[in-house]
């Protein structure tokens, strides 16, 4: 199934338009909306690696496409599904489901 939801990014996985606001225009290396403080990137919660006592010695922040709900480096929730800007992926799935779910043609008798 392709979820065909989501939001425009470019090459570098920064969003084409701000999924909060819709504004189009970013500095070169701008991280967030000038517009509406938002995110440019669809970033993870982040994972945190840890030594043997405990203490935080990295943490990590994962940017992914514009459908992404899950970061696929990590599993960790994504910055639009947080923010509520994508749906789950059931209720998308429930509305998309394919009676024919074959890409090719079965032959019948």
């Amino acid at each position: 199934m392709i979820y065909r939801d989501g939001y425009e990014t470019d090459s570098n996985l920064r969003f084409v338009r701000c999924p909060r606001c819709g504004n189009e225009e970013y500095s070169e290396d701008a991280l967030y909306c000038r517009i509406c403080g938002f995110s440019a990137y669809n970033e993870c919660e982040g994972s945190t690696e840890c030594d043997n006592f405990g203490n935080v010695i990295d943490f990590n922040v994962h940017r992914n496409v514009g459908n992404a709900r899950y970061c696929e480096y990590c599993g960790k929730p994504t910055m639009l599904l947080n923010e509520k800007l994508l749906r789950p992926y059931t209720e998308v799935q429930a509305e998309q489901e394919d009676p024919f779910p074959f890409d090719e043609e079965l032959p019948f008798n």
